[in-house]
């Protein structure tokens, strides 16, 4: 898989969110978030959300392409359990999807939600990067 596509990072209050739904709604538009687009309400949610486990984890996605959430595990040597939760939280906010493996076992394979090999975090003072390539 190439991975040439940078996810970027947005912060946007939940009062502009509101405006722009009831401004969407009124007009009646759709409201489609890119999937190159994750948005956080602010840079505080964001920094408590990403943690180093969860940039090592999208890091190996990235470059390793695991096969399940357990080879996953093995390779940053953590517990299933807690790679497991990470894992379901980064599919929460869109860095990531679960997809079922078709072996009997109903194991899952994480991959990224498109092939991105850098984010890019749009702070209020400057944008900041993290390239997979450069982090592995």
């Amino acid at each position: 898989m190439k991975k040439t596509d940078t996810l970027e990072i947005r912060f946007k209050s939940l009062d502009d969110f509101k405006s722009e739904v009831t401004t969407a709604l009124s007009k009646k538009k759709k409201l489609v978030q890119p999937t190159h687009l994750i948005l956080f309400e602010s840079v505080t949610a964001f920094r408590s959300f990403m943690t180093i486990q969860k940039i090592e984890i999208l890091t190996v996605i990235a470059n390793r392409e695991p096969g399940s959430i357990y080879e996953l595990a093995k390779l940053v040597d953590r517990d299933f359990a807690a790679v497991l939760r990470d894992c379901v939280s980064l599919e929460g906010t869109g860095f990531i999807r679960l997809e079922e493996k078709k072996d009997g076992r109903e194991s899952k394979v994480p991959v990224l939600t498109f092939p991105y090999s850098k984010i890019v975090i749009y702070l209020p003072s400057s944008p900041y990067q993290i390239d997979f390539r450069e982090v592995a």
